[in-house]
């Protein structure tokens, strides 16, 4: 049913593979999905450019943006903590190598589309270290929106028509809850 092999195991086993498979789950939020994307892809088309310009300091710093890019792309699709952990990681390097290849690039006299790329690639990478590390240390309460139950109806009981029976009843006194 979930992809685990239960033959053998106890009950209690196979529940704990399941509830260890559903916390590594990650739910990821509509924007910090767009963020990741559209930083995956800046990273990805600077890593490109620099590897076609070619120079020594920024093409170790867009391999390790090329490979930032991967892994936040395969934590997009897998939506597994381990890949977002990693993802933050190769991330967070990658904005040090990045900002370390700019000033490189500035202070040298390499080709100032280096600079831009380097910038560029700096940038998405402390935004994708911020998405993935914004998903990472969310609790798991919070993290898993679909776990929670929302019940359907409020205080009060419908009845055929219009009336409804309010329970808990509103207490009998000069306050009435509805401040009449």
């Amino acid at each position: 049913m979930f992809g685990l092999r239960s033959r053998g195991q106890s009950i209690e086993a196979t529940l704990k593979q399941i509830e260890y498979r559903v916390l590594d789950d990650v739910h990821l939020a509509a924007w910090q999905r767009r963020l990741a994307w559209a930083a995956s892809t800046v990273l990805a088309v600077a890593a490109i450019t620099v590897w076609i310009v070619g120079a020594s300091v920024p093409v170790a710093a867009s391999t390790l943006g090329a490979a930032a890019a991967a892994c936040s792309v395969v934590a997009l699709r897998r939506r597994r903590f381990r890949w977002c952990v990693a993802g933050a990681y190769l991330s967070g390097l990658s904005t040090v190598a990045n900002i370390g290849a700019f000033w490189w690039s500035r202070t040298s006299s390499a080709e100032a589309v280096l600079a831009v790329t380097a910038a560029l690639s700096a940038v998405a990478a402390a935004t994708l270290t911020v998405v993935w590390v914004s998903v990472a240390i969310t609790p798991v309460h919070e993290s898993h929106p679909d776990l929670r139950w929302k019940p359907k109806r409020k205080w009060g009981v419908r009845e055929a028509g219009d009336t409804t029976i309010v329970w808990p009843p509103p207490p009998a006194g000069p306050h009435r809850p509805d401040g009449k």
